[in-house]
């Protein structure tokens, strides 16, 4: 331990130094979107209970997300000695928004009401402890400083049986989990760390403890991370013209002004479009994204061919323009807006129009009714369009403009210059700084979209880029340095289609949930225009050291790499100091320690994979778990088709699919369920791989190359195949496999456990087979891994129970060997209402 604390001082040390952070990491549990099967839940004692003397507490952190309905169970923790049971209980609505803790069902003063902070709780990280004092009966909660005490009568010392969420475990009833996300859990016995499970990796079934190596295994996972990662659609519209759009930020609502159909507005908090009907007089309508709103937060529409500005009363339903008026072509297009602080004027900078790009700054004069140039001292800003330009969020006189495309002449004529380039805009001096001007071209030419957000505490800001090597393009977020030259890429993509002056893009901050929203505009057929928004939660996260637009600056790169090299060989010597200092396993069936067996570790493709055992999960070709994106009927169909396909390609008809999945469905209505899911599945499959969908005119089936892994079909493959002398070593690759858990674990259907049991039993088969042929005397290590899988597949395993306690005895072991019998004889008497006929002393002969 002493060693365990001074090396947890150097990384801690080390990741402050590299500005590693570990806020958006951590274990987000799926909660009503998904059905009661597929909700994610933590049996964080699932290898034995924890133990405590005296007092304890138990701390994490919580974030929670949007849900209609956030209510649920986020812990239950059981208390063996005294039958006691502790359920932290969350529901966060409207009118009683409250975090409590239930005694053997019943109320305690253990209640903190969360309405004052309840509308800036969405994707928020805040800290809970509950401590209890079992000698005093004192117990403190604490949430996010708030504090409340009351009196919990447990035995002084005991065990606990713990979980989060939803597991489906005896004597834990739990099938409501509230959209939440969990982190940095720690059990402290006595003021000392005793667990602690950071939850910081980004896949797996297990998280291990980092004091004393206790596994927690992890159902249905998903990675808070992911949320950071990958855009989520939230929201499609359609308009018969090009949109004016305005984002107001203190309604979080977005206004779009369509040519004929009047005013919409999209309330982000509610999901809610609004079409306003029956407005009286007359906005100016052009296709140069002219609208914005004034000091007053009402929305105008301005022109650069008028001397006046048109403003919308949304209580009237009146614009106060009354004059007709002929959209004629912009003549700055896609320009930067804002509200002067000074004196809160609409003020243009930049723009493109008539084979010109320009670089002033423009105002509407109220009082003259006129637009006016605004005299800028400072650098110059070189004349272009398609920058992005965002308001500092500490002080308001400050603006930033980044990027753009035009050239130094102003005129088309003379070519096109893709900026890399950073300004400062004092709006209280009226003053342009260029901050940074970046030397580097990348490898493809891009553009911002219309908006930034800047965010000085960190210094950095962020926009969304766009190549412009073609029409059909993406969409990615930048993450720019407001001091130094550098910017990088984070997030995955989002397609965007760019056609000039067709098309427009842009970035808001969605406050209150603490997402970034992106906007994409483009035209559809017959002149229609289609609004795509996309939500991301704040802030972004690279998926990989690959971004699709090159980085500006690979310092950062470097720095990580050399960190996380360093990082290894420390923890490789706190592996190895501890391991030196470890003390026996616990009792039960606890997994024994095998690292050598691990260089025969199977070495997943990084092209795809699908995993089944120790439940059901799915890697993209960028190697990021995507199983959330399985709704609990794509996770059915999919394994349909799958296991179908591997049971000697067979397939499945579509009848029998039409049986399993919809058997209450008339044919028709089947068909369409089935060509809608397929659909949706092929797109998800796109990602994983070289995999897809075929259909020979009868049959079903899954298609894929030798990159995609697929655990089942490496098991059902090795199975088959008889056990020899020759072929042992082979096998602990399938021992590897095996270990992660149990054939499609929390995954019920029907027709899936015949399935089940068949899988289940040809491996008991070839795995007692194989403990027949390995000589006990070199292989312990391997015949321990052996049992233990054994003992996942059949609890009650005498092959297995006889090789773990006679090798465990064989080895000194011998309190160990007997507390494993114990546990096996307790369970048998159980299940089986009599005692196990063989005795210790005969089982280890």
């Amino acid at each position: 331990m002493k060693y365990f604390r001074i090396v947890f001082i150097i990384l801690i040390t080390l990741f402050t130094f590299s500005g590693f952070s570990n806020d958006n990491r951590g274990l987000l549990f799926l909660s009503k979107e998904v059905g009661l099967e597929n909700r994610t839940g933590i049996d964080i004692t699932k290898k034995g209970e924890i133990e405590y003397s005296g007092s304890f507490s138990i701390s994490f952190d919580i974030s929670f997300r949007f849900l209609a309905e956030r209510y649920g169970t986020i812990f239950q923790l059981k208390e063996t000695k005294g039958n006691n049971q502790l359920d932290l209980i969350c529901k966060i609505d409207a009118f009683f928004p409250d975090l409590f803790v239930l005694q053997n069902k019943n109320e305690t003063d253990l209640k903190i009401g969360l309405a004052p902070i309840h509308n800036e709780m969405t994707n928020r990280w805040y800290s809970f402890s509950l401590t209890v004092d079992a000698k005093t009966g004192v117990a403190e909660m604490v949430f996010d400083d708030i504090h409340v005490k009351d009196t919990i009568d447990l035995p002084e010392e005991s065990e606990l049986k713990w979980t989060f969420g939803v597991v489906n475990k005896a004597d834990f009833d739990a099938d409501e989990v509230p959209p939440m996300s969990i982190k940095n859990i720690r059990f402290t016995e006595n003021n000392s760390t005793k667990y602690f499970w950071p939850l910081n990796q980004v896949n797996g079934l297990w998280a291990k403890d980092s004091v004393a190596g206790k596994k927690a295994q992890l159902i249905h996972p998903v990675w808070h991370i992911e949320q950071h990662r990958h855009w989520e659609k939230i929201k499609s519209m359609e308009f018969s013209a090009f949109p004016q759009m305005a984002f107001n930020k203190e309604t979080e609502s977005i206004y779009f002004l369509v040519r004929n159909d009047g005013v919409f507005k999209y309330e982000l908090n509610v999901d809610n479009l609004i079409h306003y009907n029956g407005i009286s007089g007359k906005p100016f309508y052009e296709d140069g994204q002219q609208v914005a709103l004034n000091k007053e937060n009402n929305l105008i529409a301005y022109s650069f061919y008028s001397d006046k500005i048109s403003e919308f009363d949304e209580s009237k339903l009146s614009w106060d323009n009354r004059v007709d008026t002929i959209p004629p072509l912009p003549e700055f297009w896609h320009h930067n807006k804002m509200l002067h602080p000074a004196d809160s004027v609409l003020t243009i900078i930049c723009g493109y129009g008539f084979f010109q790009y320009f670089n002033q700054f423009q105002q509407y004069n109220y009082n003259q009714k006129a637009w006016k140039n605004l005299e800028m001292t400072g650098d110059e800003i070189y004349p272009r369009y398609l920058s992005s330009l965002g308001e500092s969020n500490i002080d308001k006189n400050i603006y930033y403009l980044f990027g753009g495309l035009g050239n130094r002449k102003g005129k088309q004529i003379f070519g096109r210059e893709f900026y890399y380039d950073l300004y400062r805009i004092d709006c209280d001096s009226n003053r342009i700084s260029r901050i940074w001007e970046s030397s580097k071209h990348p490898d493809l030419d891009f553009t911002p979209v219309n908006s930034m957000i800047v965010d000085d505490k960190t210094g950095c800001f962020y926009t969304l880029c766009f190549p412009h090597n073609k029409f059909s393009t993406y969409l990615q977020v930048l993450k720019g340095d407001l001091n130094s030259p550098d910017w990088e890429f984070l997030a995955d993509t989002i397609p965007y289609n760019f056609k000039d002056i067709k098309s427009f893009a842009d970035l808001y901050y969605w406050e209150t949930h603490h997402e970034l929203i992106a906007l994409t505009c483009t035209e559809k057929d017959q002149g229609k225009f289609e609004v795509i928004l996309y939500s991301l939660n704040f802030a972004p996260e690279k998926i990989d050291s690959n971004a699709n637009l090159e980085s500006g600056s690979r310092l950062n790169w470097l720095l990580y790499l050399l960190g996380a090299v360093f990082v290894f060989g420390v923890v490789a010597m706190v592996v190895f100091l501890m391991r030196r200092k470890a003390k026996s396993p616990l009792p039960g069936l606890v997994k024994i320690d095998s690292s050598e067996l691990k260089n025969e570790a199977v070495q997943y493709s990084e092209n795809g994979r699908i995993l089944m055992f120790g439940g059901f999960q799915v890697f993209d070709k960028r190697n990021t778990d995507i199983t959330y994106r399985f709704s609990p009927t794509l996770k059915e169909l999919f394994l349909l088709l799958l296991l179908s396909t591997t049971d000697n390609n067979k397939g499945i008809s579509s009848k029998k699919i039409q049986e399993y999945l919809w058997p209450d469905k008339s044919d028709v209505k089947g068909k369409n369920n089935r060509g809608v899911n397929i659909k949706k599945l092929r797109l998800i499959l796109e990602d994983v791989g070289d995999i897809s969908i075929s259909y020979d005119g009868n049959f079903w089936r899954i298609n894929h190359g030798e990159e995609v892994f697929c655990d089942i079909e490496f098991i059902r493959h090795h199975i088959s195949l008889e056990i020899n002398s020759s072929n042992i070593d082979s096998f602990r690759q399938v021992i590897s496999i095996l270990s992660r858990g149990s054939f499609l674990e929390n995954t019920e259907a029907d027709w899936l456990d015949p399935i089940k049991d068949d899988v289940t039993g040809r491996i008991l088969t070839s795995l007692e087979k194989l403990c027949s042929l390995i000589d006990s005397k070199d292989n312990e290590n391997l015949l321990l891994e052996v049992a233990d899988v054994l003992f996942t597949f059949d609890q009650m395993n005498e092959t297995a129970l006889e090789y773990k306690c006679k090798i465990l005895n064989k080895q000194g072991k011998h309190t160990l060997a007997l507390e494993v019998y114990n546990h096996y004889t307790k369970l048998y008497s159980n299940l089986y209402n009599e005692d196990f006929s063989i005795s210790f002393k005969d089982l280890v002969k």
